[in-house]
């Protein structure tokens, strides 16, 4: 091999470890990949017991923000198992109710129901064009909406969210999770009330039986006086 090919070789090879050391930097100094969220961390968030708390007295809790939150979030939180309804007794204006079962709060599964904010005129005019209506327990009719009432109650902003899980939780299951109540009821057949005005949160607990958590905006937890539990 004559003088020049020595180098010329020698130049390559001195080239390619320069950009070697290069690209090695850069990836050192490269920020590592995110990894995707694992399914077990997807399971944690949303969970009944976690509720937040903000600064304008209103709160997320389920994964929707209450007061803020519409039925359009509620569907996209619920996908295809929504079922969106005015419910109403003889001679009541009545509410607009949406109901999803199953709904996973995290890795609890259970029943979700939702109470939204709708003008009395509104729910009024809704309930005269329904077409079809479903008798249930109580008294209680179940008054399918139009096509264009549904797409306007998807406007509808979210007061109030029941949650009933699968699993059957005691007091003491709830008093672990929540904390100590600031007052507890004692109800019929063994059944109480706890209640958490702070996190705008009752929790309804009969032996037995699937307990009732429900959520509003802290700064209208006395609303809650009037839910029956």
């Amino acid at each position: 091999m004559t003088t020049r090919i020595r180098w010329r070789v020698a130049a390559a090879a001195l080239l390619v470890a320069a950009i070697g050391v290069a690209l090695g930097r850069q990836l050192l100094q490269a920020p590592a990949p995110q990894a995707a969220p694992s399914a077990q961390a997807a399971a944690s968030q949303g969970l009944p017991w976690q509720v937040e708390v903000l600064a304008d007295g209103s709160s997320r809790a389920l994964g929707l923000h209450l007061g803020v939150a519409t039925l359009a979030d509620v569907r996209a939180r619920t996908a295809e198992t929504l079922q969106v309804a005015l419910v109403a007794r003889l001679g009541e204006v009545g509410v607009l109710e949406a109901l999803a079962e199953p709904f996973n709060a995290g890795f609890v599964a259970g029943r979700l129901v939702v109470a939204f904010d709708v003008p009395a005129a509104t729910l009024d005019r809704w309930r005269g064009a329904s077409t079809s209506s479903t008798p249930m327990e109580g008294g209680v009719r179940r008054f399918d909406l139009r096509a264009a009432d549904q797409a306007e109650a998807e406007q509808a902003r979210v007061t109030g969210l029941s949650f009933i899980p699968v699993a059957r939780l005691s007091e003491a299951d709830l008093r672990q999770r929540f904390g100590a109540p600031a007052r507890v009821r004692p109800l019929a057949a063994g059944a109480a009330l706890l209640s958490y005005p702070a996190l705008g949160l009752n929790a309804t607990v009969v032996p037995g039986q699937r307990a009732v958590i429900q959520y509003v905006a802290p700064r209208e937890a006395a609303r809650l006086e009037a839910i029956p539990p």
